[in-house]
C-alpha cells in the first residue's frame, strides 16, 4: 500500500514545483504592496468606501446636539439596527460589519451603553422585515422596550447610477439616523457620499 502511494506523492510534489517555477500568480495583501488599495477596479462599493462614509458620519455625530444630550444623561442605552442596502451591490456582510464598527466607536467613546443587536436575533429579524419600504415607525417604542434601548441608530446605503456613452458614474450615500426609542423622534441624521467613475 505504501509503495502504491509513493508515485502519487512524487507526482504531486513535482507538479507543485513546476507550477511554482512557471510563475503562477501569488496572492498579496493590500498592506504588502504600496498603493494597491488606492485605485478602484470598478464602480462598486469597497471596504475603503464604506470606512470613509462611516468616518464622516461618525464625525458629524460627534459634533451633534444628540451627543450633548447623551452627555447630560447618565450613559443611556442604545442599539444599532441593521443598515439597509438599497443598492444593487452585494454588500450586506460589509454592512453587518459596519454595524459592529459603529457599536465599537460608541462603546469606546463612553457616552452611551450599547445593547448588541446580535443578542436579540428574533426581534432584529422582525426589524429587518419591517425595515423595508413599508417600515412602520410606530413600532420603534415597542422595539425599544423589548431591547431595553432608549435610542436607536439606523440607516441605509443607496446609490445613483449615471451612464453616458462609454462612461459611467455611480454615487453612493450612507445615511444614518438617531431615533428616540420612546417617541420615534429623529434626533440626528446625516448623509455622506462617495463617487466612483469609469472613464475611457
Amino acid at each position: 500500500m505504501i509503495l502504491r502511494r509513493a508515485p502519487w506523492l512524487t507526482l504531486l510534489a513535482s507538479a507543485l514545483l513546476l507550477q511554482a517555477a512557471c510563475g503562477s500568480p501569488t496572492p498579496v495583501r493590500g498592506e504588502e504592496v504600496a498603493g494597491l488599495d488606492d485605485e478602484a477596479f470598478s464602480t462598486g462599493l469597497d471596504r475603503r468606501d464604506l470606512a470613509r462614509l462611516l468616518e464622516q458620519n461618525m464625525a458629524a455625530l460627534q459634533e451633534s446636539a444628540v451627543l450633548k444630550r447623551w452627555q447630560q444623561e447618565d450613559r443611556p442605552t442604545l442599539t444599532v439596527l441593521p443598515l439597509r442596502n438599497e443598492t444593487s451591490e452585494h454588500v450586506d456582510s460589509a454592512l453587518e460589519s459596519l454595524v459592529s464598527d459603529i457599536e465599537t466607536r460608541l462603546i469606546n467613546a463612553g457616552h452611551v451603553r450599547v445593547v448588541s443587536h446580535e443578542r436579540q436575533a428574533s426581534l432584529i429579524e422582525e426589524v429587518r422585515r419591517q425595515h423595508s419600504d413599508a417600515f412602520d415607525p410606530s413600532q420603534i417604542a415597542r422595539w425599544g422596550r423589548q431591547l431595553g434601548a432608549r435610542y436607536f441608530i439606523t440607516g441605509k446605503v443607496f446609490s445613483s447610477d449615471e451612464r453616458k456613452e462609454d462612461e459611467r458614474r455611480v454615487q453612493y450615500w450612507l445615511f444614518l439616523q438617531v431615533l428616540d426609542a420612546e417617541t420615534g423622534e429623529v434626533l440626528f441624521q446625516n448623509k455622506v457620499s462617495v463617487t466612483k467613475a469609469l472613464v475611457n
